[in-house]
């Protein structure tokens, strides 16, 4: 099996530079195509996409795969798709090297826009998904970014592409500068640090940064001597890509700017990775979806730019889990709810709570009637009291959480 490593700064999901363009169906010179989009509490942007004539599937929209379409390894096996060939590559998120195979020639329908000859990447996207808690059959990647300007309205939920000779911006957002380097988009950012003041760098736009405010690279951190004293810090290893767990510390700058806009005591991730796209020092950290959500989106890579216009989420306060325990979901429907991480001094751990412990009902609601989304939600909110029960082996028991902020 070959082995192939490189650089790829994704978050949660492995992207890759050996990708061919898209190939579209004609169509007039001048037109707008709206797409319906899920979007998550989050910030995720899921569609609908069919391969060659299968049933609807549900894809994830991510400006950080340099891929033009992923496609699940059992998504791949259940379409009987023809894979070419299998190779080992690094660069994701985690140290660890990726089993990833090809196909080609395939027809993929979003909506009713149809792209055809098409390659696409094979991968396991089975941890993905259980931390998403939702079925992931594949990836829309960087190369729509690229053909299209591409409007993500998150208020709105649609995706709307324009051919860019004749796209006219006509709205109220801010234009910042937009670079493409090694497949990926890169604008100017400035984060404030305590004892260290204010740190211009090239952040990442990653769509595929679940749940994420901005991840700062094990190379950055190390740079800027990060974190500095004066910051608290969380030992966060909830997180898992397919290069394998990451380990981050989570904190909070002063403020962090794009833009004119700014977050103020803003969550950080830093990376502390010792391989992988995290612990990159080719670039400096990334923008996920905890913030690309609060805006409307238009990534005009014709005119290289991003233009950002605020909407009503933008001033939501940006919060970090106030149980200290991580959820997985596991099961056909996602519906079974193990606890894979409790922080130490939190509330789970005070409740008694551990790792591979299930989730069988929150305040009497059986969790087969929840999903992780609405449960990870649920636990953001501050100085809340939850009743959980809790199967730990073959024994059930009741335990008491109080939210509250730890970071």
């Amino acid at each position: 099996m070959k082995s192939k490593t490189r650089i790829i700064p994704a978050l949660v999901l492995v992207l890759f530079t050996v990708g061919t363009p898209l190939t579209q169906q004609s169509r007039p010179a001048q037109y707008s195509l709206a797409i319906p989009i899920d979007v998550t509490s989050y910030g995720g942007i899921f569609l609908q996409a069919r391969v060659n004539n299968s049933q609807p599937l549900s894809f994830y929209l991510d400006s950080g795969a340099s891929f033009p379409f992923v496609i699940g390894t059992n998504k791949a096996t259940a379409l009987g798709l023809k894979l070419d060939e299998q190779f080992l590559m690094g660069g994701g998120a985690g140290p660890n090297m990726a089993v990833v195979s090809k196909t080609n020639g395939l027809t993929i329908a979003l909506t009713n826009t149809t792209f055809t000859n098409q390659r696409a990447a094979v991968l396991d996207l089975r941890t993905i998904e259980e931390q998403l808690g939702r079925p992931l059959d594949g990836l829309v990647g960087v190369e729509l970014f690229l053909k299209y300007v591409v409007e993500i309205d998150y208020a709105s939920r649609l995706l709307r592409l324009y051919d860019p000779q004749s796209y006219v911006f006509s709205g109220n957002g801010e234009s910042v500068p937009l670079a493409l380097r090694d497949g990926h988009f890169f604008v100017p950012a400035t984060i404030d640090i305590p004892q260290r003041g204010e740190i211009a760098g090239q952040f990442l736009v990653d769509t595929g940064g679940c749940m994420m405010t901005t991840i700062l690279t094990t190379g950055f951190a190390r740079r800027h001597t990060l974190p500095v004293s004066a910051q608290k810090t969380i030992v966060d290893q909830s997180v898992a890509g397919l290069g394998g767990q990451t380990r981050l510390l989570v904190s909070r700058a002063s403020s962090f700017k794009i833009g004119s806009a700014v977050f103020s005591a803003p969550l950080i991730y830093l990376s502390q990775d010792k391989g992988g796209a995290l612990a990159s020092s080719e670039f400096d950290g990334l923008i996920g979806t905890e913030i690309l959500k609060r805006f409307k989106l238009i990534f005009d890579y014709s005119r290289q730019r991003l233009i950002l216009e605020r909407n009503a989420r933008f001033s939501e306060p940006l919060e970090y889990d106030m149980t200290g325990m991580n959820l997985r979901a596991y099961g056909d429907a996602f519906r079974v709810f193990k606890i894979h991480q409790v922080l130490e001094n939190s509330p789970a751990r005070e409740a008694g709570l551990n790792v591979g412990d299930t989730v069988e009902a929150i305040d009497s609601i059986p969790a087969s009637q929840l999903t992780l989304e609405q449960i990870l939600q649920t636990m953001k909110v501050p100085d809340h009291e939850y009743q959980l029960t809790v199967k730990s082996g073959t024994g059930l028991r009741t335990v008491k959480i109080k939210t509250r902020r730890l970071i």
